[in-house]
């Protein structure tokens, strides 16, 4: 069609929400279909195609339908539309339902070769493609799929939030009931009540984190006065976190090479009250990683400052 056959028109919503402001677009129509004896004009956009890929020449823009003055989205091209209408009429005619069709496959395939079975399921998926085409036209069938789809949920849905304080509205049903008015301060209860659980959830994570983080500062702070006992009274410290972390807190340097060394190479230290001090560290094949030396005299100055803290906490 020609630019010249487009209508200025409201969809009803922009960038994903309601269009309060009424902002138009330009849309041509399509077709009307009739659902439970009311009328629906069926819309596609004036710009440039939607699809990027279509199938068909009818299957670049996605349909609106007209109602109570808002576009409202169908989810479907025109080709799109007469697919999903037909096949939902081969499902209920043919199977009764989507899980019937399964079923039916699975008997096909029962005590049957591979090459049996797919002969026979391809047989049958042309017989399904020649119905859903033909009735995929259909514009009772196709205005029984928007309704099903479409017009149902979203009127159910919107009703559920007016009348049982349902926590999902719907702005596309209350279009169809011309209730958008009501919708909007549905919606706006509905959002405070969200944001106050979001600030519930929120102030539960945080007091969550705070609790953790204490639990696990306590667990250091044990395992750095264990650290300490071993420090005075002998025993092996195996973590080198706990020798830069007892340096850390009685202020004692240690020089970034070599604390990268305690932290990456350390093993373990084997201390004696008799003030025996053994280091081992790992050590990869074929690598000239080296012990250091250094690692003596910071425990030495540890132990000292273990020991001055006791004395004069004593």
């Amino acid at each position: 069609m020609e630019q010249e056959h487009s209508t200025l028109m409201k969809p009803i919503f922009i960038d994903g929400m309601f269009n309060r402001e009424g902002k138009r677009v330009r849309a041509r129509q399509v077709k009307t279909i009739t659902v439970d004896g009311k009328e629906y004009s069926l819309w596609e956009s004036a710009g440039k195609p939607e699809n990027d890929y279509p199938r068909e020449d009818n299957d670049k823009y996605y349909l609106m339908l007209l109602a109570n003055d808002y576009l409202i989205p169908c989810g479907e091209t025109e080709y799109g539309l007469s697919i999903r209408a037909g096949s939902a009429k081969l499902y209920k005619d043919w199977y009764g339902d989507f899980a019937g069709r399964n079923k039916y496959f699975d008997e096909l395939r029962k005590d049957k070769t591979y090459e049996e079975s797919e002969q026979l399921i391809k047989a049958r998926v042309a017989e399904e493609n020649a119905f859903i085409k033909e009735y995929g036209k259909d514009e009772a069938a196709q205005a029984e799929y928007i309704k099903a789809s479409v017009i149902e949920p979203s009127i159910a849905r919107w009703i559920d939030a007016r009348d049982n304080d349902g926590k999902r509205y719907d702005f596309v049903g209350a279009a169809f009931l011309n209730e958008l008015g009501a919708c909007e301060a549905v919606a706006k209860r509905i959002r405070a009540e969200r944001e106050k659980e979001d600030a519930v959830r929120r102030e539960e994570a945080k007091k969550k984190q705070e609790r953790e983080e204490a639990e696990r500062a306590a667990e250091e702070e044990k395992k750095l006065l264990d650290a300490e006992n071993v420090i005075v009274n002998g025993g092996k410290i195996e973590d080198g976190k706990l020798i830069t972390g007892l340096a850390d807190k009685y202020g004692i340097t240690i020089p970034i090479r070599t604390r990268g060394w305690i932290l990456n190479t350390f093993h373990d230290a084997t201390i004696k009250p008799d003030g025996y001090i053994g280091c081992t560290y790992m050590k990869k094949r074929g690598s000239n990683t080296h012990g250091s030396d250094k690692i003596y005299n910071i425990l030495l100055a540890i132990k000292a400052a273990v020991n001055e803290s006791q004395s004069v906490s004593a």
